[in-house]
């Protein structure tokens, strides 16, 4: 089975009614396993950079005009950009690493290593997620604590 359920905690009894009764086996608890998990993000992170692509397009429409295009910039360094990069680059790194994962499960069938995939899968993202945030996270550090206040690991 897919997706797991919980049977209702306590059976129903006269007391509570028969409404409560229909209402608790009407409605079931999920389990949410790590096929299902990576389900959802995969989906989430799609949906996340449809938003970003629309967004990015709007903003290239003020490449016509030169004072638009400076104003945009300098919005740019503001640290909710910062903040939205290191987000934009969760989203690609995990959606890429999932797609990877779900490749590999369906051409080399490994669906039976799946969770390990996932695990293994989830630490190249965090890596990813560490190296290529840095800058972000060093800039946004830089202007929250002060100029000289992070440590220059990569920079």
């Amino acid at each position: 089975m897919a997706v797991d359920t919980e049977a209702p905690s306590a059976p129903a009894t006269a007391q509570n009614g028969a409404a409560t009764a229909q209402q608790k086996s009407r409605f079931q608890r999920y389990r949410v396993r790590t096929g299902m998990f990576a389900w959802i993000m995969h989906r989430l992170t799609g949906v996340g950079l449809v938003v970003y692509l629309i967004i990015h397009i709007w903003g290239l429409t003020s490449l016509s005009d030169p004072e638009t295009f400076n104003a945009l910039i300098a919005k740019y360094h503001s640290p909710i950009f910062k903040v939205g990069e290191f987000g934009l680059l969760v989203a690609v790194a995990y959606h890429a690493m999932n797609g990877l994962r779900i490749v590999l499960i369906d051409f080399l069938g490994w669906s039976p290593k799946q969770k390990r995939l996932f695990v293994t899968l989830g630490a190249v993202t965090a890596l990813i997620i560490l190296v290529g945030g840095w800058p972000s996270i060093y800039a946004l550090g830089e202007w929250l604590f002060g100029p000289g206040s992070m440590p220059s690991l990569f920079l």
